[in-house]
């Protein structure tokens, strides 16, 4: 019989993979973050290294307030402090959690939607969803995910950047996007739209990682993540 077999052991859970007889200690592992979009991809992550569970524990800070202080702060230019600042956004809320939980693997991860030298957050109401949309159109946009992992005293940090095109405004894309706001999807999501949903009609193009657009750069945190898990495993 081979295949892992999992048994929570307090804040830890034992991974035993029979076939090859070989044992590692791993932290229960807690994903700082409520998007379910991020929860579906963080899944496939640590299904990857063989864990089945891990926990969704929401970390409440002041994003606001720390952009305001990061981008008042700011030295170089506007997509450099937008960097660091998502990056710090996805620190403070794994350093959150982890307080609450120090024996866990903490990840948490923010994204921002940048275009020009502004920043599209979650809208406001359905006018602010519909204006920040068509404000897209046409335009070449930024998506930026910021991740922290911690364990104790460790930590990987990252930022992945997409790059994104709209097609241009015209009367199909005013009804698509009426239709879409309409539906209120577009509310819980920074730049007002997912692109895994109907708003991925109205892309002309893309650069980068998707699943970074859709809310985490699973390729590269499955990388991170796994060198983490084999330096705990060697401790």
């Amino acid at each position: 019989m081979d295949g892992w077999f999992c048994f929570k052991i307090n804040d830890t859970i034992l991974l035993s993979f029979l076939k090859n007889r070989r044992y590692t200690l791993q932290p229960r592992i807690i994903l700082a973050s409520q998007s379910p979009r991020r929860q579906e991809l963080f899944k496939l992550v640590v299904r990857s290294h063989g864990i089945k569970d891990f926990i969704i524990q929401a970390a409440e800070i002041d994003e606001k307030r720390i952009e305001a202080e990061i981008l008042a702060n700011r030295d170089g230019d506007f997509q450099d402090a937008v960097k660091i600042l998502v990056e710090e956004l996805a620190a403070r809320k794994a350093r959150v959690v982890q307080k609450i939980n120090p024996r866990a693997l903490v990840v948490g991860a923010d994204t921002i939607v940048v275009l020009d030298d502004q920043i599209l957050g979650k809208p406001g109401d359905e006018m602010a969803a519909f204006n920040m949309i068509k404000q897209l159109a046409g335009n070449t946009h930024q998506v930026l995910t910021g991740v922290s992992i911690r364990y104790r005293d460790q930590e990987e940090r990252f930022v992945t950047t997409s790059t994104i095109k709209f097609y241009q405004w015209d009367h199909q894309m005013q009804r698509e996007v009426a239709d879409y706001v309409a539906s209120g999807k577009a509310m819980d999501k920074a730049g007002a739209y997912g692109i895994q949903e109907e708003a991925g009609l109205w892309v002309k193009w893309i650069k980068g990682d998707y699943n970074n657009i859709v809310g985490l750069p699973i390729a590269k945190l499955n990388k991170r993540l796994g060198k983490m898990l084999t330096q705990i495993a060697n401790q």
